[in-house]
């Protein structure tokens, strides 16, 4: 549970404290958007709101429908009675408006006491489901419960960790830990766990929310909790079934989903307190505190001690059972109780079930190709969308663990997957690179976990745009698949399906066709039917047909990925909304702008809905509804949300992410088209001293936004001499880049060809043909190209013999290129409508871009 208080001037010191101890957690605001902001983004904790009644119906106007906003108070010196009315009247969500502070921290308190006595939740388990390759997220959260202790039991304990973490807080919370660490010891544990002390509530939230910081804070307690329970299990003598209960108001889509699932496992997101009197607990169940969209109901346990899965211990004078963690309950039945006027669950407990989840860990551990449960324990949180939690544990993981673990070269791996998901491509290929020499160093040659490796450096090229290097990476990833993997195999599938993503970037969209296909069908037969990665391979599969032109093809592909997604998905989710983006694309490109719009817009909606605050997904939505707009030739709103596009990447991405120097140029090109240069200009202008200070002058992204600078500008010889300014400080780049510098002297030339200095073309081009010889392979289409352009310009020159020259060692390179490249398309490159725009940089691509879901 969240306690948010909102006033435009700050909490009193005292009010703070009291607080504080009602609820550990609790957030304190002055400014109205940010906890707004703040309460959008929380996804499953319910919340009280206190508001002073100056910002009430500013803030309630906007939230008052979250379905996890359960009471609202207000404080305020003076209101009249009508205007009390009115307000109650209108948000039916306002538990009172208090006058009187003991009043309101009163008020406040039993509402949370009610609350806490209901609000752990049950995760269920699909016995019957294989999931060697899937987890739902209930599902994968059931197995975190299951698994927790035992990681934690296997990650030491660091005081240096601990200090930061401890660092981080408020210094009320350092005064709870203080006292905490002044009276623990193992034999008051329980006792300790039973008080209801702030420590208590913030150790079930940071159990319910998987708070990575907390629970390592707290490590020492919840296994020392976890130990003293299952000693207690041991040393009971009670053989006789026991009947206990657990009340609590459920929200109907919760129900609705246990119902579903008669038969099947279930655990709860903590430990679990129970009351052997059932008539406190169908008291409890029907407050009314929580009432639109919830159901009372009683949750009935039959416990047998005797059987050797179940662990619990007896609390508060024998008046409650105090469940273990990792505790699981099978749904016996659900019904309708009329006498009592609530639904009743019956759970009962059994060895079949903790069976089960060890059959299923032995062939997770074969599927996943090894056996760390260190590792899976993350990949956990990925699949529960906990990304910045799982961030945290793979940090404190290569923190805590020797640098001689197992499962170093797999942490470093994890940490360069979410360093690469930001754009920080340098810093992502350091990890890989680290975790891929500390392979070499202690696996053999043929590992699958170096293919692993060798995939990721590879992507990580492709994305810095060095192909070939990334394309030669992956080849020798897809050697390693095929000794170990002489059959379709999923691992080899993901390679093939990398490789096909780097023809794509080289514009050879039949070779990409071709690696594509290969990988959909060895995950149709690697796979069950209908698994979720075949929503990427189709999605991939579905933009190279598009840029091939074959539309009919891309939407059959589009539309059955968004099927599949659909039967892996209920609700919104990543894939589909990526799906729905694709399709909007693809009207887009076939001219069916009211439709493409329809389309991305709700894809934007879905996206705003899984993200809540910013993230780069939905600043690339925003860019593309503004290709619309632009297609359309409104101007105005393609610009609007074009800014949007960039202001959010420039929150959400590092600051020489290659997307934002895009986002950059799109802006210029509307102002271009309204005619308003000069307000391009400054605004380029404006991004360039940004940039240079942030970045340096001499840095790549900060070279490129002075090229676009540059090209607004209007007269000859300034223009000319910026230009020289460019060229001096690409060539002065440590490393060297020797194809931005190409890119500059391709500028450069079209330049002065078009004003008419064909003699300064001609040096800038044999200067480019010779650079290109130096880092080009012979056959190159670019040299070839670049080959003729200098041949023509010999020719405007009346430089016959020169022109004939290069345009014969030109043609040569064109035929034995088309005789090599056979299925190519390499003309697209020049000749494509979108094929060497900023457009086909921003195109979606979302095949998985790392191996995460193996090391």
């Amino acid at each position: 549970m969240q306690l948010i208080w909102l006033d435009n001037s700050p909490c009193s010191a005292h009010i703070q404290s009291k607080l504080f101890e009602l609820n550990p957690t609790i957030q304190f605001y002055t400014d109205l958007n940010r906890c707004i902001t703040s309460i959008k983004s929380i996804k499953d904790e319910q919340i009280l709101l206190i508001v002073s009644l100056a910002l009430t119906k500013n803030i309630l106007c906007q939230i008052h429908s979250h379905h996890l906003l359960m009471s609202v108070f207000i404080f305020c010196s003076n209101i009249n009675e009508n205007q009390k009315l009115e307000l109650m009247n209108e948000y039916k969500k306002i538990n009172q408006i208090y006058s009187d502070n003991e009043l309101l921290i009163k008020s406040i308190q039993q509402t949370i006491n009610v609350i806490e006595q209901q609000i752990l939740s049950f995760n269920v388990f699909n016995q019957n489901k294989d999931y060697t390759n899937d987890l739902s997220k209930s599902s994968a959260s059931f197995i975190w419960y299951q698994i927790l202790l035992d990681i934690l039991k296997q990650i030491p304990d660091n005081e240096q960790i601990n200090k930061k973490i401890y660092e981080n807080y408020n210094e009320l919370y350092k005064s709870e830990i203080n006292q905490l660490k002044k009276d623990y010891t193992k034999e008051k544990v329980i006792q300790l766990f039973n008080e209801k002390t702030s420590i208590h509530k913030i150790l079930n939230k940071t159990l319910r929310t998987k708070n990575i910081e907390f629970i390592y804070l707290f490590q020492y307690f919840i296994i020392d909790l976890y130990d003293h329970i299952q000693y207690e299990k041991e040393s009971c003598e009670n053989s006789e079934i026991l009947k206990v209960y657990y009340g609590k108001r459920m929200l109907n889509i919760e129900l609705d989903q246990l119902k579903k699932h008669i038969g099947y496992y279930i655990t709860p997101n903590g430990f679990l307190s129970v009351s052997f009197d059932k008539n406190k607990s169908v008291e409890l169940a029907k407050t009314e505190i929580l009432s639109d969209g919830y159901q009372s109901t009683l949750f009935q346990f039959e416990i047998n001690p005797k059987c050797q899965q179940i662990t619990f211990v007896e609390i508060h004078d024998k008046q409650e059972l105090l469940f273990n963690i990792d505790t699981i309950f099978k749904i016996h039945s659900i019904n309708f109780d009329s006498s009592i006027q609530l639904w009743q669950i019956n759970l009962i407990n059994d060895d079949i079930g903790k069976n089960k989840i060890q059959t299923y860990f032995q062939s997770i551990k074969k599927f996943r190709y090894e056996n760390s449960f260190l590792i899976f324990f993350g990949h956990l949180l990925n699949e529960l969308d906990q990304l910045q939690q799982s961030e945290l544990y793979f940090h404190i993981l290569l923190e805590s663990l020797s640098s001689n673990h197992e499962d170093i070269a797999s942490i470093y791996n994890q940490i360069g997957n979410f360093i690469a998901d930001k754009g920080q491509l340098k810093l992502a290929l350091e990890n890989y690179q680290r975790g891929y020499e500390i392979r070499c160093q202690r696996l053999p040659n043929d590992h699958p976990h170096i293919s692993i490796s060798l995939n990721n450096i590879g992507l990580i090229y492709k994305d810095e745009g060095k192909l070939d290097d990334a394309l030669s990476y992956c080849q020798k990833a897809l050697t390693i698949d095929e000794i170990n993997y002489p059959k379709d195999h999923v691992l080899k599938a993901m390679t093939i399906e990398n490789i096909g993503g780097i023809y794509k970037e080289k514009y050879l969209f039949s070779i990409a066709q071709t690696y594509f296909l290969r990988a959909l069908n060895m995950y149709k037969s690697a796979l069950p039917p209908n698994h979720h990665f075949l929503t990427d391979i189709l999605n991939s599969l579905g933009k190279v047909y598009c840029d091939q032109g074959y539309y009919d093809r891309a939407l059959t592909c589009y539309q059955k990925a968004f099927a599949t997604s659909e039967i892996n998905y209920t609700n919104d989710h990543l894939q589909k909304a990526q799906t729905i983006e694709n399709i909007g694309l693809l009207y887009k490109t076939n001219g069916m702008l009211q439709k493409a719009l329809e389309e991305l817009l709700r894809a934007l909606d879905m996206y705003q809905r899984i993200y809540f605050n910013e993230h780069h997904d939905i600043a690339r939505c925003f860019g593309h509804i503004g290709l619309v707009y632009e297609a359309s030739n409104d101007l105005d709103f393609a610009l609007n949300y074009f800014n949007k596009q960039l202001n959010m990447d420039e929150k959400c991405l590092s600051n020489d992410h290659p997307n934002i120097q895009i986002d950059i140029q799109w802006i210029i090109d509307i102002y271009k088209k309204q005619e308003q240069f000069k307000k391009a200009f400054e605004f380029c202008q404006k991004k360039f001293l940004e940039k240079k200070n942030l970045l340096g002058e001499n840095h790549p992204m900060t070279l490129t936004i002075f090229m676009m600078m540059i090209d607004l500008c209007e007269d000859f010889n300034v223009k000319s001499n910026y230009y020289k300014h460019a060229l001096s400080m690409h060539e002065s780049l440590i490393p060297f880049d020797p194809h931005a510098t190409i890119r500059c002297l391709d500028t450069m030339i079209n330049f002065y060809y078009k004003t008419n200095a064909v003699e300064e073309a001609l040096n800038y081009q044999i200067k480019m043909v010779d650079l290109e010889r130096q880092v080009l392979t012979d056959d190159h289409i670019n040299l070839a190209l670049s080959l003729q352009r200098l041949g023509q310009i010999y020719e405007t020159l009346s430089k016959t013999d020169e022109a004939k020259i290069c345009y014969t060692e030109s043609r040569t390179m064109f035929e034995t290129y088309e005789h090599n490249q056979s299925n190519s398309e390499s003309s697209d490159k020049k000749n494509s409508s979108e094929s060497n725009t900023y457009q086909e940089k921003k195109e979606l691509n979302f095949t998985k871009s790392r191996i995460c879901v193996l090391q």
